[in-house]
């Protein structure tokens, strides 16, 4: 069931294109990577701004849903990885995971309504 569990992934990876230039494993890993950062990058910058319209107790909601998402980010990924445990597939689907959840919440924070939803 793994193995066709892996197929399915790196057949579905191809297809989109995702990894249209990379040839090896390490080549997807490492775009993941970038990918990754890259997404990173984007929600923190989204998230500063919803700071910036923030008075001092919807900053520390804020803050304090920030960090539970990092634990929910962390946790869901490192589950969606464990599927392939021991396998070469696991990094990847862990790092596709954490691209993903992470475009997820920056759209979950741009979604805020600027004036009041951290207030």
């Amino acid at each position: 069931m793994k193995t066709l569990s892996a197929l399915i992934l790196a057949v579905s990876v191809i297809i989109s294109g995702s990894f249209c230039n990379a040839q090896t494993m390490l080549e997807m890993k490492d775009d993941a990577g970038n990918k990754y950062k890259q997404a990173d990058a984007e929600m923190t910058r989204i998230y500063k701004l919803a700071r910036e319209t923030c008075d001092d107790a919807g900053k520390e909601k804020l803050k304090k849903a920030q960090l539970a998402w990092i634990k929910y980010r962390d946790l869901c990924c490192e589950a969606e990885g464990s599927i392939y445990e021991g396998g070469s597939m696991s990094g990847l689907a862990q790092s596709n995971c954490m691209i993903e959840v992470t475009k997820e919440r920056t759209g979950r924070l741009k979604a805020y309504d600027a004036e009041n939803s951290w207030k």
